[in-house]
């Protein structure tokens, strides 16, 4: 895929200075167009204010279907100097995204139609017969009823939008010791649509369905640096309240075969029912304390450890069990802790442009959750609250164990890397599905233990001043050596291959780089075959 991306937008530092900057670029193969715009005000006293202000449109159409996908950002930053002992610095972004989105197709669809298949949108004609399981000529090539109708559905959008505000104050309280303050406010609201073959009160054989998503966090970091003889000392702590909102309502598409079917992106009034809404809030505490200590200056050691502290509270707030299919959705909460999560890391520079490193880390994942009936949403996700009421009995956070081997040389003109890595997960936590799409059956399930063995490797060469020629090779192997309850059974899981994850994946590109702009091609090749 070709590109052509100004460098400046990628840089976020202040320029002392006045200065205007405008770019823009196009790619013709799905008629991509971007411009940006950025005002830099310099220095405006003797104190050191200064701000800047940018703006960016992105206008694309999709590869394949109807539709395009639309963005517009907005940032601006404000740093004040505070004498020569810190900064006190304020910034806030805006993002709107509009996009059609592409149909998920399986397996079975790529084989038997390729991938040039999407929504049938705008044809509500086509739409309307497929929802009463009369499917377009050429669509029984997949030889089932489910294919069928998950390659014949209408429509799915989404449009969402971010408001992200943060005051961040660092200052040298002694000669050694730096404090950082990060306070943070993030809200986004979103609607995400899909069409279902839901038949609506005014006689329409389906429904536009929309989940309008509310999301509300609120934090803050505090941290410290310390530096005293060979140690570097760093330590601190984070916290964040989460609330997750998500009414999914049901809207009638018009009766007629020949009406005008709603929007995807607008217009969302009127629903004739509310199918669900689910609500959540979340509470994240996590301390950390870490020391490098430089054994000599091209070697250092490091060894820390993190606590993490999160529950979880809500679910099901509506349940509409003639459109859900289920007579309750879950709700309760979860907590996950742990007082000592350990991190050793080794890193040594030997002669000149070489760098041999180890990092060994454990890490926990706390528990997840999405709207009911995204089929990986978590422990929430499942069918109705006596399961959920049963799992919580059992469940345990998923714990990792991470250990990485690596080298790394670095020269103007070359730089190479190679690492070998091992990870042991304990309680694998996932989630398995059948039915359809929009009324999936879910369970959540401990897997037990998985193994993954994997190797990175990496050469980027510069013959000369903006051209660089990079490649990149990955082999990872993850195994599961345990079990999960399905449909009242236990299945065995062991030696099978995590489904859909990379085992190999190779990427080159060429791009050059001259002044304000930079252009090239690259070419990703995976394979995502589970085994």
């Amino acid at each position: 895929m070709s590109q052509f991306l100004p460098q400046q937008e990628k840089q976020s530092q202040l320029r002392s200075s006045l200065h205007i900057r405008v770019r823009g670029y196009i790619l013709w193969y799905n008629s991509t167009f971007r411009t940006f715009g950025r005002f830099d005000s310099g220095k405006l006293n003797s104190t050191g204010t200064k701000f800047y202000a940018a703006f960016a449109r992105t206008d694309n159409n999709k590869w394949k279907g109807y539709g395009n996908q639309d963005e517009l950002q907005a940032n601006f930053k404000l740093v004040q100097p505070v004498k020569d002992i810190g900064k006190i610095s304020a910034i806030f972004d805006w993002s709107d995204f509009t996009q059609y989105n592409y149909m998920t197709e399986d397996l079975n669809m790529i084989k038997k139609m390729g991938t040039s298949i999407d929504f049938l949108y705008p044809n509500y004609g086509q739409s309307s017969l497929a929802a009463q399981g009369i499917y377009p000529a050429g669509y029984q090539v997949l030889g089932n009823s489910s294919d069928e109708q998950n390659a014949t559905y209408d429509d799915a959008a989404q449009v969402q939008r971010n408001y992200l505000s943060a005051i961040t104050a660092e200052f040298k309280l002694a000669h050694n010791l730096i404090e950082k303050t990060i306070l943070y406010s993030h809200e986004s609201s979103g609607d995400y649509e899909a069409s279902q073959d839901f038949a609506a009160p005014n006689g329409a054989p389906m429904s536009q369905m929309v989940g309008h998503t509310m999301i509300r966090r609120i934090g803050g970091v505090q941290s410290f640096n310390y530096e005293i003889n060979k140690n570097h000392i760093d330590t601190g702590f984070w916290y964040e309240n989460n609330s997750f909102s998500f009414p999914d309502r049901l809207y009638a598409e018009p009766l007629s075969t020949t009406g005008k079917p709603l929007s995807p992106i607008s217009g969302f009034v009127n629903p004739y029912t509310t199918e669900f809404d689910d609500e959540y809030n979340t509470n994240t505490f996590q301390f950390f304390l870490q020391d490098k200590y430089y054994v000599l200056p091209n070697l250092s050691l490091m060894a820390g450890f993190k606590s993490l502290l999160q529950t979880t509270h809500g679910g099901g707030k509506i349940n509409n069990a003639a459109y859900t299919g289920v007579s309750s959705i879950p709700r309760g909460d979860l907590t996950a802790a742990n007082a000592f999560l350990p991190h050793f890391a080794l890193n040594y520079n030997f002669l000149k442009h070489n760098e041999f490193y180890i990092d060994i880390s454990e890490n926990m994942r706390a528990y997840t959750y999405a709207p009911w009936n995204v089929s990986s949403g978590g422990a929430w996700a499942v069918q109705g609250q006596a399961q959920f009421d049963a799992n919580k009995q059992s469940l345990r956070p998923e714990r990792v164990w991470d250990y990485v081997v690596g080298y790394r040389y670095s020269s103007p003109i070359i730089t190479a890397t190679a690492d070998f890595y091992h990870t042991d997960y304990y309680n694998r936590l996932v989630n398995t599905d059948s039915g359809s799409i929009f009324q999936p059956v879910n369970t959540f399930s401990n897997a037990g233990h998985e193994t993954i063995n994997g190797v990175d490797t990496g050469l980027t060469i510069r013959p000369f001043h903006g051209l660089e020629f990079f490649n990149s090779f990955s082999y990872s192997d993850a195994v599961y050596n345990g079990g999960i309850n399905y449909e009242g059974s236990y299945v065995s899981l062991v030696g099978k291959h995590q489904v859909g994850y990379p085992k190999f994946m190779y990427k080159t590109s060429l791009t050059y780089s001259y002044r304000n702009a930079s252009g090239g091609i690259e070419e990703p090749l995976i394979d995502v075959l589970g085994r």
